[in-house]
């Protein structure tokens, strides 16, 4: 049985191979001095309510291990909470990686994932991942572009044949969108903001366009907790500005690849994946852009999960079939 792991900024993801259902918490910690408290959602709900005896850390930034000792509390944690019969055994744990971390930046998940009870570890990259879970046809020799939208990092890559044709990154996510928010909330209304707060009015974009939106927060002026109506602009504007920095990766990656790939990119266009894919309007202003067609993969933020999921399959099918060859030819021998 194999353990399979997308380990991403805002969302730790685990699975097994022997159940189809994924378990998704939050990639936070909260811990003491004398020890870790909670981990994964029940820790979230303490981000920006407990007390400075309590440190609330996010242990993985821009797709790396940030806060090694809480990365490891997390995964023991979700591990032990949700697959109690494993948690005891040390087992096989395939990892979900961005692909340009450095060889010093694999080794420390590495350690983390040992430290954490793993038998041993192997590694695969997270676009071609969330490609295969997409159901993006990854064997053919044809080309297929990847948008992988995160909470801290923003991926695109030109694929084929299951691997990595051209790609760019950039270390900025959805999560650089909050904080450029609450700093526009907090210049041009003196008025601090929660992270969760921007991120149900971002939720409400897509529900219902209002020309302001009313926040809750604290005055810088008077200290105290109040409302206050914001511009529909100051959330629109980082996310339209954030698309276009999209659309820079995805000309770097078409611009170094071979023209046989660019005539299958205009035939099948853009899949979009990651939790940031169901971000406001992220389609039409891309689609309007590159003039090709975008897709959203059904649930963006599990397909790199569901692609882990569908290896370990085919590794164990494989496997299998081996050993089904070997005994046939043990019986006729």
């Amino acid at each position: 049985m194999t353990i399979m792991i997308d380990f991403g900024t805002s969302t730790l993801r685990i699975r097994t191979s022997k159940r189809e259902d994924t378990v998704a918490e939050a990639s936070v910690v909260a811990r003491r001095a004398e020890g870790v408290i909670v981990a994964g959602n029940d820790a979230l709900k303490m981000e920006g309510r407990a007390p400075q005896s309590v440190d609330i850390t996010r242990p993985i930034e821009a797709g790396a291990i940030k806060d090694a000792d809480a990365a490891v509390l997390l995964l023991k944690t979700v591990v032990e909470q949700n697959f109690a019969r494993l948690a005891a055994l040390r087992m096989p744990m395939l990892i979900a990686l961005p692909w340009d971390l450095s060889s010093v930046e694999q080794r420390g998940m590495e350690e983390v994932a040992h430290n954490a009870g793993a038998k041993n570890v192997k590694f695969f990259d997270s676009l071609v991942a969330a490609a295969i879970g997409a159901d993006v046809p990854m064997d053919a020799p044809s080309g297929s572009l990847v948008v992988d939208l995160g909470a801290g990092t923003t991926e695109v890559g030109l694929l084929s044949m299951r691997g990595i044709v051209s790609a760019r990154r950039m270390t900025r996510g959805m999560f650089g969108i909050d904080e450029e928010i609450m700093d526009a909330i907090r210049r041009e209304y003196g008025f601090l903001v929660s992270r969760h707060a921007v991120e149900y009015v971002k939720n409400e974009l897509l529900n219902e366009e209002k020309d302001e939106y009313e926040m809750t927060g604290r005055s810088l002026a008077t200290g105290l907790p109040c409302k206050v109506q914001v511009r529909r602009d100051v959330f629109v504007a980082p996310l339209m500005s954030h698309y276009d920095q999209v659309i820079e990766l995805v000309r770097g990656a078409i611009e170094t690849c071979p023209p046989e790939l660019v005539g299958d990119i205009m035939d099948k266009g853009v899949v979009l994946v990651g939790g940031g894919a169901n971000g406001y309007r992220i389609e039409q202003a891309l689609g309007d852009r590159i003039e090709v067609p975008v897709t959203l993969a059904q649930d963006p933020g599990s397909a790199v999960i569901r692609g882990l999921a569908k290896l370990a399959a085919d590794e164990n099918k494989n496997s299998g079939d081996i050993r089904h060859r070997a005994l046939r030819m043990l019986k006729t021998s």
